[in-house]
């Protein structure tokens, strides 16, 4: 695997722009002093299933730990945490988001540094998804998803994909991602996605179908709406498991690695349950009930995969697995928001 960048400190992105960060007494406090109720925002659907069955029920509750979801999209947990900021405590522990959304909000200064006395389970966190300010929870490569039925030549890179036009999906709340992709192809360079802005309004002028959730892709492909779309390989598996035919092309150019990311707020109100929360997220037993039952690969040294799981994530000999560039994707976020809703309104 491609070493994945490794953030340092960087200046305030726009999306915290004018906001000082309020001070906060460093935390003293430790997962294994955790008690009382813990609040994590999250998205919804498979995911926070995924969450109650493998870490909440088996590994919090039989501690005393009662575990509140707060679902919703990611941009709207970001923007409630964001109008919380100054308070003294807000009303989330442990905030999930994708990886460079914890970059963002790292950046902006919200998130509770991390070590191995809050959380000893980081010391087998894999070098290359370390962070100092958010554990990574589980990760998979974007593929390009398709039809075997359907689709007789599976594509094999990003412009082969666009080349289906109208039966291509975009995940709406992802549609970075497929930028990205389309920069990595086009450009060179995955961090290069304004440069793809015409090449992306092409594919959603064609009909390319848009969708809100993660979860409406699946039936989106089992229903022929659509034939291909850039997806986490893990989706695929766990789709395939509940029925769908759907394979994975793994692009030529190299795979987009997705990260999904736990972060304690600098204002959490029980920050002691928090770092227990996320410390139960990198247990074994966790990250081996996440690779078997939604197919994403363990962030830890010490959860190998065995047998049919480990047979079943495999990926392909040569697969290249590249980072997401945090600091350019912050440099254009705002920018790259505000055209992508324009171009989703004129369509």
């Amino acid at each position: 695997m491609t070493d994945l960048f490794k953030p340092n400190r960087r200046h305030l992105l726009t999306l915290a722009a004018g906001a000082a960060a309020a001070p906060f007494a460093p935390a003293i406090l430790r997962a294994q002093e955790a008690s009382g109720r813990v609040v994590m925002s999250t998205w919804g659907g498979d995911y926070a299933k995924l969450l109650t069955q493998n870490i909440e029920d088996p590994l919090l509750k039989p501690k005393g730990l009662e575990v509140v979801q707060d679902a919703g999209t990611e941009p709207t947990r970001v923007a409630k945490s964001i109008a919380q900021r100054r308070l003294p405590r807000g009303s989330v522990d442990v905030i999930c988001v994708q990886a460079p959304a914890a970059y963002d909000l790292e950046d902006a200064g919200m998130l509770e540094p991390l070590d191995e006395g809050k959380v000893p389970n980081l010391k087998y966190v894999q070098p290359t998804f370390a962070t100092p300010y958010s554990i990574p929870h589980i990760y998979s490569p974007q593929v390009i998803a398709y039809s075997p039925e359907r689709v007789k030549t599976p594509p094999k890179s990003y412009t082969e994909m666009e080349a289906y036009g109208g039966k291509v999906g975009i995940l709406d709340n992802s549609y970075i991602w497929v930028a990205m992709a389309a920069a990595l192809k086009q450009q060179g360079d995955p961090g290069k996605i304004a440069e793809v802005k015409a090449s992306m309004e092409k594919l959603v002028k064609a009909g390319a179908k848009i969708y809100t959730s993660t979860e409406a892709f699946a039936p989106g492909i089992k229903s022929g709406e659509i034939d291909v779309g850039l997806v986490w390989h893990a989706r695929v598996l766990f789709w395939n498991k509940g029925g769908v035919e759907m394979t994975s092309s793994f692009p030529a150019e190299g795979c987009m690695t997705y990260v999904s990311s736990m972060c304690v707020l600098k204002n959490a109100p029980n920050k002691a349950a928090a770092f227990a929360y996320i410390n139960a997220a990198l247990d074994p037993r966790a990250q081996r009930g996440f690779a078997d039952s939604m197919g994403y690969q363990p962030t830890i040294t010490n959860a190998a995969l065995e047998g049919e799981v480990a047979k079943r994530l495999a990926m392909p000999e040569g697969t290249k697995l590249l980072p997401a560039p945090y600091p350019q994707l912050s440099a254009v976020r705002d920018d790259m928001n505000d055209w992508w809703r324009r171009t989703l309104e004129r369509r």
